[in-house]
């Protein structure tokens, strides 16, 4: 009795502890419990603060486009928030690096309403790197979207699928490939995790303290507890009424599904503002019902007039419907009391559209049904009769349909539609053809003068009839069109585009895309005028295309009646081929005798190779006197030094020039190249053929052997076809040189006796890098270890070629060691020192100074050149003393002048004996005759004399 007594005592304990948990955990709730609207935070950080206290959002939340100033996010943190009914939304929130204990709490994102099929999107967020929900266990409906974040990396360990509860329609794109931060969920019992921090729980880890283990929670807990009680969920699975968890409302309360609430009557038609159908609690009364006065939904009577209202749930203004979920809240509403929206992006089942759409008869405001993706008809507005338009879009336009790729068919209403006000906006609707716009337009009573409707795209036609096209390819850029002139409308157009070889054009969508976005196709107007007639077909040859190219064509008819348009289908052909252009070729690798080449060309049967071996010229390096101007190399690191000093303009300008250098290469390789459009350019080429050698088209590495070393050679590639040889690729390279192939065979060095002459022999090296410029002779006499006394000597590869490969010098002074430093178009190498010996008899003969193995055309050039230098010389010579002699003979005919003119002959009585005989008969008259008087030296004037004047008159008239 005792016992029993007891067990009862303790059940009695139990059922009081209940209770009190039970009333301390809806205190709990009352005090914690807040319900918020949807929240849309933008433009301001401020704004966050809307979140705060929120236990519920009864709608969305929306974070986007915040400025990077002003916002330390790691102020904000809600851990109240378990619940959101609609979605949760981020979009370009600048700076904001991590999502982790902004909303550690949230549990379930509902999707009751879906942002375009998504109820968690996260997108445009460059800062980003860490995503982590430790708390959310599951999205109820609706699907997960992560694009553009180019830092977030820890994805690849979350179960999408398992979060969504649903699989396969989730759109995660991890932000970068060269991740170094993955996870690795150590730890983890499922092996899924948001970080290596936090492990992922699943909508079935219900436990009353979830980071321990310790105990189950209630059936209809969502993501942990507080007790074991439906009262202590952190989250309900279904349905809650007053804080406690519910399968169902019980039968005094109504549940309002979109809230996932259970409500009172005075709950669901005074704060919210519904009515009351059966256990429900509804914005707007079914088909077939109507509202009482106490706000319950009442079937109408047979003969009354029955019209169900639904009004948005929201003070926006409009309804708008994102998927099917959201038409099926409009099943039975007969007169829309606002804007109807309709934007569908995923897949939809039109047949069951219809059923929750076809009762709309009225809409208070415009109608506008846009970027629906997968809709190709509208045939479930067919029993809509009148749109009020108020308000009107843009104050214009009634009725808005554009960007919905797949529609092709709108609706015939079954009676008279009417646009109060307003008229109708269609644009870039790719499969709706004019017919049918043209004729939707006529069965609704509008204002036409307010329309704004697509013109058409051509190709977009409702049925039209085929015409029977025949394309054929004439030349490598020419194809022939021809047609039954039966088919012949008043204007026609020839649409076509490249595609690529092999392949065939599927997307036939943006064949049918607004014409301003079709920038792959081309557009050719034709008139009768423009083609060729035979009598029973019409053609028209295009020309002006690419040479070995596939085409896809169609050509369509217009400009007549709607209903005799015709269009072809879409047609592939291929231009013939033309001759390859210029190859690719480029030096990959080389050795001292190889060259690795590589080649790439295009439209080709095979590469032709010329090889040319370009000599060194050793005659005209000879005119060179490298130990007066030696061959210098370029530093390049100081070269490369130089380069990074120089600033940036110039170096932008170098990039520039040289970018056009290419650009100025690469169009006249184009403009000159061989081609069957300019046959001349494909003239062979007179230079002197080398190694040629064929290569197959697939080659595209080849590697010339057997080559001399450090030897110039010319590489002319050509690609090859039926058609002929493209024009040549010309590449220069050198072989590399090879160390130690410029030391001598042998040297001998010697010193005459009892003189300073030395004797040094060596002959040239057997294959050096090139060609060998001059030799630089080293003597050293070693003092001691330290101190040595040296002398050079510089000799051409000429004249030790013409000394018969023997070299003679006198020193001032005593050498025990000779060296050879060889300088060729490769570098300079030194021999090892050799012993200077004493000459012995043998030694000491000089060979004669032309070498045999100089050729004659050599030594006759040099001789002739001498000869030709003696001759100019002597030829100098004889001009300067014909010279002299004439100006020594001027000077002595100027004297001779100059003395005659003086008279000073008459100084000189050896020479009176040549006196004049006239001036000896002056000279005896002077006294009794005239006088004639030398003035000056140059002037003679004559004198009278007056001793005797009739003598003298009587003479002069005589004489004269």
């Amino acid at each position: 009795m005792l016992l029993k007594l007891g067990h009862m005592l303790l059940a009695l304990a139990n059922i009081f502890a209940l209770a009190l948990a039970l009333a301390a955990t809806q205190q709990y709730k009352s005090a914690e419990f807040k319900e918020c609207t949807s929240i849309d935070i933008r433009n301001e950080c401020s704004k966050m603060r809307l979140l705060d206290n929120c236990t519920v959002v009864i709608g969305y939340v929306m974070i986007t486009l915040l400025p990077s100033q002003n916002c330390n996010f790691s102020l904000y943190s809600f851990p109240k928030l378990r619940e959101i009914t609609d979605y949760m939304i981020f979009t370009e929130v600048k700076d904001l690096t991590n999502i982790r204990d902004m909303f550690p709490n949230l549990t379930v994102i509902r999707g009751r309403r879906l942002f375009l099929n998504y109820a968690l999107g996260i997108t445009s967020m460059p800062e980003l790197e860490l995503l982590e929900f430790k708390s959310l266990v599951a999205i109820q409906h609706g699907h997960v979207y992560i694009g553009n974040c180019h830092k977030l990396c820890q994805l690849n360990r979350i179960n999408w699928d398992r979060l969504t509860l649903s699989a396969g329609e989730n759109h995660i794109v991890i932000g970068s490939n060269n991740c170094t931060h993955r996870a690795n969920c150590k730890g983890c019992a499922s092996n899924y995790c948001w970080s290596n921090f936090t492990c992922q729980r699943f909508e079935n880890d219900n436990v009353v303290h979830y980071d321990r283990n310790l105990q189950s929670c209630h059936e209809e807990c969502l993501g942990g507890c507080h007790n074991t009680t439906a009262a202590g969920c952190v989250v309900c699975r279904g349905l809650t009424d007053a804080g406690v968890c519910v399968k169902r409302c019980p039968a005094t309360k109504y549940v309002l599904d979109h809230y996932q609430r259970c409500y009172t009557r005075d709950e669901c038609v005074h704060l919210h503002g519904h009515f009351t159908f059966g256990d429900k609690c509804v914005a707007f009364c079914p088909s077939g019902y109507k509202a009482n006065a106490a706000s319950d939904c009442v079937r109408c009577a047979p003969l009354e007039a029955c019209i169900s209202v639904c009004s948005p749930e929201h003070q926006d203004g409009m309804i708008v419907i994102y998927n099917l979920a959201d038409a099926e809240d409009l099943r039975g509403c007969q007169i829309v009391n606002s804007s109807l929206i309709i934007t569908i992006r995923n897949k939809v089942n039109e047949q069951q559209l219809e059923h929750s759409l076809s009762s709309i008869r009225e809409i208070r405001g415009h109608l506008k049904i846009y970027r629906s993706s997968q809709l190709s008809s509208l045939k479930f507005l067919s029993n809509l009769r009148r749109i009020h338009g108020d308000p009107l879009e843009n104050r214009h336009y009634a009725f808005i349909l554009y960007d919905n790729k797949h529609l092709s068919e709108l609706w015939a209403p079954t009676k008279q539609l009417e646009f109060v006000s307003g008229g109708m906006f269609m644009h870039r609707n790719n499969k709706l053809c004019n017919k049918h716009i043209k004729e939707f337009q006529d069965r609704v009573i509008h204002d036409k003068v307010m329309d704004s409707l697509q013109t058409s795209d051509q190709e977009v036609l409702c049925g039209p009839a085929k015409l029977q096209l025949l394309v054929q390819p004439t030349s490598h850029r020419t194809l022939q069109f021809s047609w039954l002139k039966l088919q012949m409308s008043v204007e026609l157009e020839l649409i076509y585009r490249t595609v690529p070889l092999g392949t065939r054009y599927a997307e036939q969508s943006e064949l049918e895309a607004p014409i301003c976005t079709r920038i792959n196709w081309q557009r050719l107007l034709l008139f009768a005028d423009d083609l060729q007639d035979n009598g029973t077909h019409y053609s028209y040859q295009l020309d002006q295309l690419r040479p070995h190219t596939r085409y896809v064509c169609m050509l369509r008819t217009f400009g007549g009646d709607i209903q005799h348009d015709a269009r072809s289908d879409l047609i592939y052909v291929e231009t013939h081929m033309d001759i390859p252009k210029p190859p690719a070729l480029a030096i990959t690798k080389k050795t001292d005798n190889t060259l690795t080449l590589r080649l790439k060309g295009e439209e080709l049967d095979y590469y032709m190779l010329t090889v040319h071996e370009l000599t060194d010229d050793t005659a005209y390096m000879d005119e060179r006197n490298f130990c007066r101007q030696p061959a210098s190399r370029q530093d390049m690191e100081a070269v490369r030094w130089r380069q990074e000093q120089d600033d940036y303009d110039e170096c932008c300008t170098r990039q520039a020039n040289q970018a056009l250098d290419q650009d100025f290469i690469k169009q006249m390789a184009e403009m000159f190249r061989c081609s069957l459009d300019e046959p001349d350019n494909c003239a062979s080429s007179t230079q002197k053929a080398g190694q040629q050698l064929r290569l197959a088209s697939n080659v595209t590495f080849y590697e010339l052997r057997q080559l001399e070393r450090y030897r110039l050679y010319s590489l002319q590639l050509q690609a090859c076809n039926m058609l002929g040889c493209s024009s040549s690729t010309t590449v220069h390279e050198r072989t590399n040189f090879t160390i130690g192939a410029d030391l001598l065979p042998q040297l001998m060095a010697c010193r005459l006796p009892k003189t300073t002459d030395y004797i040094v022999r060596f002959a040239e090296p057997d294959q050096p890098n090139g060609l060998i410029v001059n030799y630089v002779l080293h003597y050293r006499n070693n003092i001691s270890e330290q101190v040595a006394e040296t002398h050079l000597s510089c000799i051409t590869r000429r004249q030790h070629a013409l000394a018969n490969y023997v070299h003679k010098t006198s020193l001032n002074g005593t050498y025990n060691e000779c060296a050879v430093r060889i300088h060729s178009l490769a570098g300079d190498v030194i021999t090892n020192y050799v012993k200077i010996t004493w000459c012995d008899k043998e030694q000491s003969k000089m060979p004669p100074t032309i070498a045999p193995d100089i050729d004659n055309e050599t030594v006759l050039a040099a001789v002739t050149k001498a000869h030709a230098q003696e001759e100019e010389t002597h030829s100098h010579v004889r001009g300067v003393s014909i010279f002299l002699l004439c100006f020594l003979f001027g000077c002595a005919v100027s004297l001779i002048w100059l003395l005659y003119k003086r008279r000073c002959w008459r100084k000189w009585p050896g020479l009176r004996r040549y006196m004049p005989v006239r001036e000896q008969w002056l000279r005896e008259r002077q006294q009794t005759e005239d006088r004639e008087i030398l003035v000056d030296g140059f002037e003679t004037v004559r004198f009278q004399n007056n001793n005797n004047n009739n003598n003298s008159s009587s003479s002069i008239g005589n004489e004269y």
